[in-house]
């Protein structure tokens, strides 16, 4: 297929361009809002077409890839998706903006990159949940982000363009991945912090909770000390880790501790599965109406925030 790009940042130079030329994709338009960083990054991966007008990825091209600051997310997959072309979008759909409810994908295959689905140990990990419940799951996330001015990643310090901070970016997979594995769940407890001068928090704590009692404790931040990034399953005397997240390192299932490593490239397994979904007329990994719900508790973290911690319904 021939591929629009909405996007020129890190993810797309180091992610998916690779995984597009590895499955024998072309991208052919390349969009943005500076059309000069546009043009330059085209000319260097080989890409025919650059610039920001707004018709750019609507023609020519078989289905794009939206890779842009989130507040542009909605607004760009709505076009494409009038224009009636495929449309697969980074992660979170909308966060917090709450505005990923208006983007309406019937009859259209319109994914979420949320790709750590596909990945073999978190695969392996539903497979254990087919004859397991537990009672308490522990996320923990935490890496260095502290942005300077001219830092090309400063727009995600500002809630009005990333719709959220920490939770939004790094949190959002992990919040994927909890309602991948036990559906929706019924309220959300949270409390978020040390926020940057334009509004997006460094510190989220949540507490999701669902109707068979099961709660999540989550700590997500971007901080100093050593870098941390596990989800622990615990309950009915066993307990099941995944440590560090994209190690593909399980532990606690049998034949464990297991040794489970994602592509070197996760995007392009989930490249691969989205392109078959177009193809077939299948639902990609993760639908929008899937990719929703991340974006619900984001904003009822949000709600329960501005309420001291309250817990509230989602």
């Amino acid at each position: 297929m021939r591929w629009g790009i909405a996007g020129y940042g890190d993810v797309v130079t180091r992610r998916v361009l690779p995984a597009l030329h590895a499955l024998g994709e072309e991208p052919v338009a390349l969009w943005g809002r500076d059309p000069h960083r546009a043009a330059r990054t085209a000319e260097r991966y080989g890409i025919a077409r650059s610039g920001a007008a707004p018709d750019l990825l609507l023609s020519g091209v078989d289905a794009v890839y939206v890779a842009t600051p989130v507040v542009l997310h909605v607004p760009v997959a709505r076009a494409v998706l009038d224009a009636g072309l495929p449309v697969l979008i980074e992660k979170p759909l909308a966060g917090g903006l709450g505005t990923g409810g208006t983007l309406d994908t019937a009859g259209r295959c319109a994914g979420v990159a949320y790709y750590r689905r596909l990945a073999p140990a978190v695969r392996r990990l539903r497979e254990e949940l087919g004859g397991w419940t537990p009672e308490r799951v522990e996320v923990r996330f935490r890496r260095a982000f502290e942005p300077g001015p001219d830092d090309p990643m400063r727009w995600r310090t500002d809630l009005a363009v990333s719709g959220g901070g920490v939770l939004a970016d790094a949190g959002s997979h992990r919040i994927d991945l909890l309602l991948h594995l036990f559906g929706r769940p019924d309220e959300v407890a949270a409390r978020l912090g040390r926020r940057f001068p334009r509004g997006a928090e460094r510190q989220a704590r949540l507490v999701l909770r669902w109707r068979s009692g099961l709660r999540a404790h989550c700590l997500v931040e971007w901080g100093d000390g050593p870098p941390v990034d596990r989800i622990r399953l615990s309950g009915g005397g066993r307990t099941v880790t995944l440590d560090p997240l994209d190690s593909g390192h399980l532990e606690g299932t049998p034949g464990s501790p297991l040794l489970l490593p994602p592509a070197p490239n996760p995007h392009q397994p989930l490249l691969a599965d989205f392109v078959a979904a177009v193809a077939t007329g299948t639902t990609p990994v993760c639908p929008v109406a899937e990719a929703r719900l991340v974006d619900e508790v984001i904003v009822a973290a949000e709600r329960s925030d501005a309420a001291g911690g309250r817990a509230v319904r989602i």
